[in-house]
C-alpha cells in the first residue's frame, strides 16, 4: 500500500526520496563534488572558478569578455578581475578581435593549456574513483537523470 508525502507516492518503508530528501542530497552531492575537485586536484596555484574559465576559453574559441560575464553569471568588472588574474600569471592573453578592433577577445596560453591538461588528467582519474562505486547501468541512469533535469530547466 502507498502513502503520499508532500503529494509524492512513498512505498511502505520509506523508497522513494521526498522532494526535501533531493534538495538535500544535491546540496551535499555538490559539497562532496567540490571538495573532491579542489583539495584532490592541485590546479597550479589556480581557483577552481579560474580553472573553469581557462576551460570555458578553450572551448569558446577566444570569447569576448563580455561572454565570460554571461557564462559565470557576473558582472563585466568581476569577470575582467577574474581574467586580469589570469593574464598575470600567464594562463590567458587578451587579442584584439580581427573583425571588430574595439573588441578584445581572450585566448589561451600554452602555459594555460599546459595547466589545462594536467588538471583535466587529474579530474577525470578523481571522478572515475567517485563514480566507481555505481554500476555501468547506475552510471547510464544517473547521466540520462542529470541530461533531463538541466534540458528540462
Amino acid at each position: 500500500m502507498q502513502r503520499i508525502r508532500r503529494g509524492m507516492p512513498v512505498k511502505k518503508g520509506g523508497s522513494h526520496a521526498n522532494l526535501s530528501e533531493i534538495i538535500s542530497l544535491v546540496f551535499m552531492m555538490g559539497q562532496f563534488m567540490k571538495e573532491k575537485m579542489h583539495k584532490k586536484l592541485d590546479h597550479g596555484h589556480c581557483s577552481l572558478l579560474e580553472f573553469e574559465a581557462l576551460r570555458y576559453v578553450e572551448a569558446g574559441k577566444r570569447p569576448l569578455m563580455s561572454d565570460i560575464a554571461r557564462k559565470f553569471h557576473v558582472t563585466p568588472p568581476a569577470a575582467t578581475l577574474l581574467i586580469d588574474g589570469l593574464v598575470k600569471q600567464k594562463m590567458l592573453e587578451r587579442f584584439v578581435d580581427a573583425a571588430d578592433r574595439r573588441s578584445v577577445r581572450i585566448g589561451l596560453t600554452r602555459k594555460g593549456k599546459q595547466l589545462l591538461d594536467l588538471g583535466m588528467a587529474r579530474r577525470v582519474r578523481e571522478l572515475k574513483k567517485v563514480f566507481g562505486v555505481l554500476t555501468p547501468e547506475e552510471r547510464t541512469q544517473f547521466a540520462m537523470i542529470l541530461k533531463k533535469i538541466t534540458k528540462t530547466n
